[in-house]
């Protein structure tokens, strides 16, 4: 036994003990750079789940009330103000949407079709001045260029 504990070997432990060190060193970065990783999948998928849940929500609400999505209708004031609410809505919606996927190409190819067909729907409300005000003028710079692939 002192064939391992004597003065030659002490530098041996001491070199094994240092590169045992760097490889825990390294496994622990690379642990939580898939941590990271894997956390930041799951997020996705979490907030594409509430996008769409609220997005079902405001379609179920256009079920219930086809008069939300036609175009070109006459509408009575009842329902004039309900849509200038739902339209509110879905403009508020698909910003949410814009600010959530301007850095996700994945999200990209999933909304921004949906960012167009809902545009193609209530454009003319959100070309109003009043209603304008209310959005980032980012957004609504995108909204403006049409350009949604």
């Amino acid at each position: 036994m002192d064939i391992f504990f004597n003065q030659e070997y002490e530098t041996l432990w001491t070199a094994i003990s240092s590169i045992m060190g760097i490889i825990a060193t390294m496994m622990a970065v690379f642990a939580l750079l898939y941590s990271m990783r894997t956390y930041n999948k799951t997020m996705q998928i979490v907030h594409y789940g509430e996008i769409d849940k609220m997005y079902f929500e405001i379609l179920k609400e256009a079920l219930a009330k086809p008069h939300l999505v036609r175009q070109n209708i006459v509408r009575s004031e009842e329902e004039e103000v309900e849509y200038g609410v739902y339209a509110f809505i879905v403009w508020n919606f698909l910003e949410s949407i814009y600010d959530r996927c301007i850095l996700d190409e994945g999200l990209q190819k999933t909304w921004f079709p949906i960012i167009e067909t809902e545009r193609a729907t209530h454009i003319a409300w959100i070309k109003n001045p009043q209603n304008r005000a209310k959005f980032k003028e980012e957004f609504l710079n995108f909204i403006d260029k049409e350009n949604f692939a």
